[in-house]
């Protein structure tokens, strides 16, 4: 039996997640020992290795090992080579953010256009968390532009890829590149899929913001249908749905429909989250805010009070 097979039984019967890291260990020192140090099979060893740590929480032993892991490869492989930007990905998943910049632009290069465009839209996220829109959105049209090109223009990766940079431009712009993604996702996917209810639920923003009310309240309905259905009632997709459909009630006046809403989502994240955690808190605010609409000011006021305690604390 082969080390690989032999660790895939051990994943799938062994409970204890620490016990399983020093059969990684052992498998890496059996490698070592059968291929030198420098072998790529060693490398692979060492990659499984590391992610293991990382999911685990020990970050730290992990880039070592994808850094000797990179080392090796990269005196195995030329520049652009699939195992070179995998490598690259990995490694940036557990390094600073400036780091994993450089990483996930040189793992761009890589020759596969999938590898390259699933780095290049991490470094959009990246891009996009440090402030930078515009060089993000760039980074989003070149991913979307590569998983065409390696997974076809119909696959549900191309989905990804239209509703990460939609979610960058200005609604106008954004909105025919979200209503391509729910095409692909419904032929791909199917009506009733998670995601499909995702863009659903982005596309009902879309019209939102553009003051398209009733299209905007049917598509959400159908977005929070189709979260229920695939992810049960009390997922925080389900909560982020609801939310988003209070939105549009509140625009449209309808108070009571939206108070009854932010406060299912504030029900669902505090099971999800806990009691202090920051999308509890937005939900806090939510609710504050069409009650004072509604013109109870006194429970806005505990409930603002609640969520600014909560802020305070992190």
């Amino acid at each position: 039996m082969s080390v690989g097979l032999f660790l895939a039984l051990v994943l799938t019967a062994q409970p204890d997640p620490a016990a399983l890291i020093p059969l990684f260990r052992q498998a890496l020192a059996e490698r070592e020992k059968q291929f030198g140090p420098q072998h790529p099979k060693v490398a692979r060893s060492a990659s499984d290795l590391a992610l293991y740590l990382e999911s685990t929480g020990d970050r730290e032993e992990a880039a070592a090992l994808l850094r000797r892991a990179l080392q090796i490869d990269e005196r195995s492989y030329a520049e652009g080579h699939p195992v070179l930007g995998e490598d690259l990905e990995n490694l940036a998943a557990v390094v600073g953010t400036a780091e994993a910049m450089r990483l996930h632009s040189k793992a761009a290069q890589c020759k596969d256009p999938v590898i390259a465009a699933r780095n290049l839209g991490k470094l959009g996220a990246l891009q996009e968390a440090q402030g930078d829109r515009d060089t993000a959105a760039e980074s989003h049209r070149q991913a979307l532009a590569k998983e065409k090109a390696g997974s076809g223009p119909d696959h549900a990766r191309v989905a990804v890829r239209l509703n990460d940079l939609a979610l960058l431009l200005k609604p106008e712009a954004a909105e025919p590149l979200v209503r391509q993604a729910l095409a692909i996702q419904r032929q791909a996917l199917g009506a009733q899929h998670p995601e499909t209810g995702v863009t659903l639920n982005n596309l009902a923003n879309l019209l939102l913001a553009t003051g398209r009310l009733e299209q905007a309240e049917r598509m959400q309905r159908e977005a929070l249908s189709v979260l229920e259905t695939t992810l049960g009632p009390d997922h925080p997709r389900v909560a982020i749905s609801c939310s988003n459909l209070a939105d549009i009630l509140r625009a449209k006046r309808d108070f009571v429909g939206a108070k009854r809403l932010y406060n299912r989502a504030l029900v669902i994240d505090e099971k999800a989250y806990g009691q202090s955690h920051p999308e509890v808190a937005a939900d806090l605010v939510n609710l504050a805010d069409v009650l004072e609409e509604m013109g109870d000011f006194e429970e806005a006021r505990q409930l603002r009070g609640r969520a600014e305690k909560m802020k305070s604390q992190r």
